[in-house]
């Protein structure tokens, strides 16, 4: 398709027309995030490196090249923050340009706004820009009436960010957002699914939708393809602060059953080493539509969840009472054809169905 041609959608709904002037000028006072009172949640080194990354920069454990690269994608992280400002706007520095054929560019390098305090959240706009370019400024809202609001941004979900300011109406004024009920935080380690693949925008990955629902703290520890279980992410893992529940839920990235049979226990006894009473909940992979006419897929699915059943139920007897299992065949729901973009990875149906079947379970672990 030629520019003239790809340009037709705009020409036809101004809808999608992306406004490459938006923000610009003195009538704009632009915010960095990482100053009070604004607050980024998701990123547990970010006071220890002051950049926008999920492991450390210089990891007590060495980490392979893949996790290292993906550790630099803003999945799950968000910024908080009050203000009375009729308009906002954001500019963003990415890492990178959005590459994936199946997912969204709005979701791999695109920031959703929500007004309201956790448990009342109500979804606003989403940027638009340019997916070709690596910078953008895009204002989310603008011409509303002057209130105090609580503002949540989630970053995107597969790409890093170098920088980010948010614009706001240089004569409003900017408040923290209401604390958390607690300073713990929601662990999550696991695949791209974890990850957010292939949500259409950042905050429809299950980990933000999951942060929607409870006043708390949730990390965002996918890593797409390359959750494998390795000791040395248990080791880092195990060296956030403040835990209130680690899910485990990487089985479908370990190359061979045999693996995974021997990095779960592995991972739960350096875990336990450092966090002897954390709750950790073991979810294992959700069903996929070729299960119904591949006997090996479902014999392998089948297979990997009673190994983790019985790593489970074994370190239970053996006395460890805040361990905990759950099927994740259950996650979809009975209609789980239907939840996915690419047969593998959920779409927005998918993970919204992921986070109201965890909800009850993190609730009763966490609360």
């Amino acid at each position: 398709m030629n520019a003239s041609r790809g340009n037709e959608k705009e020409l036809l709904d101004q809808n999608m027309k992306i406004d490459m002037d938006t923000g610009t000028g003195s009538d704009w006072k632009w915010h960095s995030p990482r100053n009070d009172p604004f607050r980024i949640t998701g990123l547990p080194w970010l006071e220890q490196d002051g950049v926008y990354r999920r492991l450390p920069l210089e990891p007590s454990h060495p980490i392979r090249s893949e996790v290292d690269r993906l550790a630099n994608y803003t999945a799950g992280v968000q910024i908080r923050f009050q203000t009375d400002s009729p308009k906002l706007s954001v500019r963003v520095v990415l890492a990178d340009r959005a590459t994936m054929y199946q997912m969204p560019a709005t979701a791999q390098c695109g920031v959703d706004c929500y007004f309201g305090t956790t448990g009342n959240q109500r979804y606003v706009n989403t940027t638009r820009f340019d997916h070709t370019r690596n910078e953008y400024e895009s204002v989310l809202y603008e011409s509303l009436p002057r209130e105090m609001r609580d503002i949540t941004l989630n970053l995107p979900l597969y790409q890093g960010v170098k920088e980010l300011w948010i614009g706001l109406d240089p004569s409003s004024s900017v408040a923290a957002f209401p604390g958390f009920a607690s300073v713990k935080k929601v662990l999550i380690y696991g695949t791209s699914i974890t990850h957010g693949a292939c949500a259409s925008r950042p905050g429809m990955a299950y980990s933000n939708i999951l942060s929607r629902k409870f006043p708390i703290e949730i990390v965002n520890l996918g890593f797409s393809g390359n959750a494998q279980g390795e000791p040395e992410l248990a080791h880092l893992i195990s060296q956030i602060d403040q835990p209130a529940l680690l899910v485990l839920d990487y089985e479908v990235n370990t190359p061979s059953t045999e693996r995974l049979k021997e990095s779960l226990p592995e991972f739960i006894r350096i875990y336990r080493s450092r966090h002897p009473e954390v709750p950790i909940l073991v979810i294992t992979q959700i069903r996929l539509p070729l299960e119904a006419f591949d006997e090996n897929l479902l014999r392998l699915r089948k297979e990997r969840k009673q190994l983790q059943l019985e790593n489970v139920e074994r370190l239970q007897q053996e006395g460890d009472a805040n361990l905990h299992f759950f099927d994740g065949a259950e996650l979809l729901g009975a209609d789980y054809q239907e939840c996915t973009t690419d047969g593998i990875h959920p779409s927005d149906l998918g993970y919204f169905r992921i986070a109201e079947t965890l909800g009850p379970i993190f609730k009763k672990l966490i609360f």
